[in-house]
Parts: structure tokens; sequence; C-alpha cells
């Protein structure tokens, strides 16, 4: 620059001495702009990671809620129709998980006024669930087991679970908005940061390097964003131990299958079904040999149904199965024989043989049956499947 203001200042003013160093000034200030275009497309995709994470951490969350909810209802269930205070431990824990999940979803979303008050309303009604449990489990502990029943049959804890469903499934959906927003947000500022980009393509030759070089870049980016993004949502969908689905992708297939259905134009059947006493081979033989037992009976299972049907992971050992277009006498079929599959050959761990079979029950979904009653018919059968001896297949009345 020096060596240019000399060569100006001895031949006197020379219009191109000025104009190269003009250009040198602009090439100057436009490398600037891009290293600041760079900067904030980094940013941006920054701040959309950010975003999937906290609606990835929401949705978990949620989804933990749903789980303990339902938890305390089948405990509160199962001590009511069998007197077995075991299952009051999913009850208890139920009640806990429901505390500790709405403080943490609440501190989730500290930042967003509508998510807060929903989250007030789902702590108010989620208090009058524990109330409502409590109660009904309070007559039975005092040997009133008709009021119990009457308590139960009225509905009021359907509803009150439905309405929380409801709720958790509302703050779901704005996650959802809000992670489309900003995913839109940040693809209009990548867009704008691309076309500065190529803008800057056009002056000179080593501007243009410049440019190809910094396109290359945010495609590689863009590219890498958009292998994250399917990477992190085959996470969110599927079970890491079984690679079936998990229990949130189950559950939203098992709506879109209801909702398909509910017509009753269309047959459609749901069987749920758990690993019999399957703590004995976590305390016997270690949690290793549990998730190995796990993963071949999801396996086996997927195996022994048609390839519409899908099977899910909704619990620790308890899975789903969706059974579209399947009349009862199909659905049991298919599931007596997914029961002896599972028993016919012993889980081989290393040197260890591990006898396995799995209690199964099945429901049909009925006209105008919204998904609850029917997971919940299912549940009831699978309960009688385990108190008539396991390794059984009932169907739902």
């Amino acid at each position: 620059m020096k060596f240019m203001f000399r060569m100006a200042h001895r031949k006197g003013l020379d219009w191109r001495v000025y104009l190269l160093i003009g250009c040198v000034v602009i090439l100057a200030a436009l490398l600037t702009g891009a290293s600041w275009s760079a900067a904030a497309s980094s940013r941006e995709r920054q701040n959309a990671a950010d975003w999937q994470v906290h609606t990835l951490e929401v949705l978990l969350r949620t989804d933990d809620l749903k789980v303990a909810t339902l938890s305390m209802v089948r405990g509160e269930r199962g001590y009511l129709l069998t007197g077995d205070p075991a299952f009051l431990k999913p009850y208890e824990r139920g009640r806990l998980e429901t505390d500790l999940g709405l403080k943490g979803l609440a501190l989730l979303t500290r930042d967003n006024p509508e998510q807060q008050a929903r989250i007030r309303e789902l702590e108010s009604e989620m208090k009058d669930l524990h109330a409502l449990l409590a109660e009904i489990i309070a007559l039975e502990d005092a040997g009133a087991h008709d009021a119990a029943v009457a308590r139960v049959r009225s509905g009021d804890g359907r509803i009150a679970t439905d309405t929380i469903l409801d709720d958790l499934r509302r703050i779901e959906q704005i996650e959802h908005a809000l992670l489309a927003d900003r995913e839109r947000e940040a693809d209009a500022k990548a867009a704008a940061n691309e076309l500065y980009q190529y803008v800057l393509s056009a002056i000179g030759v080593l501007l243009l390097i410049l440019a190809m070089w910094s396109t290359t870049l945010v495609r590689r980016a863009l590219a890498a964003e958009a292998q994250a993004k399917q990477l992190l949502k085959r996470h969110a969908s599927s079970d890491e131990m079984t690679g079936l689905s998990n229990r949130r992708a189950f559950l939203a297939a098992l709506d879109r299958s209801v909702a398909r259905s509910t017509d009753g134009r269309k047959e459609l059947a749901f069987a749920i079904f758990d690993i019999d006493r399957f703590k004995a081979i976590n305390d016997t033989h270690g949690h290793a040999a549990g998730d190995a037992v796990i993963a071949e009976v999801a396996r086996r299972a997927v195996a022994s149904f048609r390839s519409r049907d899908l099977v899910g992971r909704i619990g620790g050992e308890e899975f789903g199965v969706i059974l579209p277009a399947a009349s009862r006498g199909e659905a049991m079929s298919a599931c007596a024989r997914m029961r002896a599959a599972i028993e016919a050959e012993p889980v081989s761990v290393g040197s260890i043989r591990i006898f396995v079979t799995v209690s199964i029950g099945v429901s049909q979904l009925r006209k105008q049956e919204d998904t609850t009653s029917l997971m919940a018919r299912a549940d009831e059968a699978l309960y009688l499947a385990k108190n008539g001896g396991r390794n059984l297949v009932r169907l739902a009345a």
C-alpha cells in the first residue's frame, strides 16, 4: 500500500493507481464482510442446534411425565383389582416422578410464558389426580372396596388422566412449532448469507476464490447440519438397544392408526407384552444379560409378525404391537405364534442359557374408541395373563 502511494506521488495523481488502492480497500472491506457473514452463519447454526437439543429435552421430559402418569394409574388399578401392595410401588414411583418431571419441565420452559401458564395448569391437574388416586387407595385400605370401585367407575380418574395427557401433547406441539419457527428463521438467514457469498464471487479473481471457498464451507456445514438432523430424528424415534420404535414414536404411530380406524371401517388390533420375571433375570445374571434378553425378544417378536405390523418398546421390558387390518382371531394367532417363538429356544448370553417367556394382552379397537382406552384394555388383559400364570395370551373384554 505504501509502495502504491509512493508511486502515485512520484508520477502524479494516476487514476489507475488510486483505482487499485480503492479496489484493495474494497476487497479488504468485502473480506471483513465475508468473515462477519461466516460468523453469523455459525451462530445461527449453533442456535438452531441448541434449540433442537432443547426441544428434544422437553419432549423427553413430557414422555417421562406420560409414563409416570400412566404408571400411577396402573399401580392404583392393579392394587384395586388384586389387593396386592406390590402394585403401589409403581404408583408411588409415578407420584415422585411426576413431581420431579413437572419441576424439570418448568425449568426447561422458564423463558416461555405460554408454556409456563400451561405447566401451572398441568401442576393443578396433576395435584387433582394425585388426590383422586390417593382417595381411591385410602378407600381400599379401609376395606371399602365397593366405594373405591364406584369412585373409579365415576370416570373422574380417566378424565383427569386424559386431560393431563392432552396438555402434555399440547406442550409438545408448542415446542415443535417453536423449533419449526426457529429453523425457518435460521434457514432464511443462512440463505441470505449464502446469497451474500455469491455476490462477493463476482468481484475479481481473488474475491472469486474467496467466495468459492466460503461457499464450499457453507455447503459442507449445511450438509453436516442436515445429517445431524437426520441422526437426531433417528435417535428421537428409535430405541437404541433394540432398534425398535421408542415409546414416543410408537405412541404417535398408534394414534395415527387409531385415527384411521376409529370409524369402524378398518380393523385394528393392539397387543402389549412384557417379559416374565425379568427382574429375576437381571438379579441372577446381571443387567448386561437382561439387555441381551430384551434385544433377542425384540428380534423374535419382529420376526413373528407381518411386515405391516409395528413392534415398539414402550417400557423397560414392555413392548407394544400395532396390527392394522387384523381381526381378533388373527391378532391372537400372531401373538400366540410370537409367544411360542420366544419360549421355544433359550437366549444364549455367553455360556449362559436363559429361558424366557412373555405374557401378552390383546385388544381390538372398538368404534369411536381412543388410544388411551385401547391401551388400557390391552393392559388389563396383560394383567390377566400375568395373574393367570404367565406365558399366556389373553384377549381384552
